[in-house]
């Protein structure tokens, strides 16, 4: 059980850090929006955040 709850602390954290800005430079910012572009556009990317955002199997 509790490796399910560090995938899902990873997944929080990942997504929470894609969508906010903490005081990124310019590198970081770009990353962020390359990283959006993939999973917003990729099949595979798209499938990653909704089994993830949905949650896990038990």
């Amino acid at each position: 059980a509790l490796d399910r709850v560090w995938k899902t602390e990873r997944f929080s954290w990942w997504l929470t850090n894609l969508t906010h800005r903490f005081n990124d430079d310019p590198f970081e910012q770009r990353m962020k929006e390359a990283e959006l572009a993939y999973v917003t556009t990729s099949d595979a990317g798209r499938q990653m955040v909704a089994e993830n955002y949905v949650g896990l199997p038990l």
